[in-house]
């Protein structure tokens, strides 16, 4: 790929890992048990996510696709609500 040219998929996954990252260092303080199997669900599917964006920029659709479907397997049942204080 030649220099600067910009890759979409690969600069949103990089955003997702960044946001991992940061569900990784919030203080999960007071969270029950269902908001600490969410927040790992969380942080697990939003890595799939980033790796199928990944998957599709290596031109990988089975891999990309498996991935996706993962991630939304894993957040189909995610109160995202409780989640939204990590993205300040």
């Amino acid at each position: 790929m030649p220099l600067g040219v910009l890759m979409p998929s690969l600069e949103l996954a990089s955003w997702l890992d960044r946001y991992v990252d940061r569900i990784v260092r919030a203080d999960p303080k007071g969270d029950d048990a269902l908001a600490s199997e969410q927040r790992v669900d969380l942080m697990v599917g939003l890595a799939k996510a980033a790796e199928a964006l990944r998957a599709s920029a290596r031109c990988d659709p089975e891999s990309a696709e498996y991935e996706l479907r993962s991630a939304l397997e894993l957040m189909r049942g995610i109160d995202l609500d409780r989640f939204a204080l990590f993205a300040h």
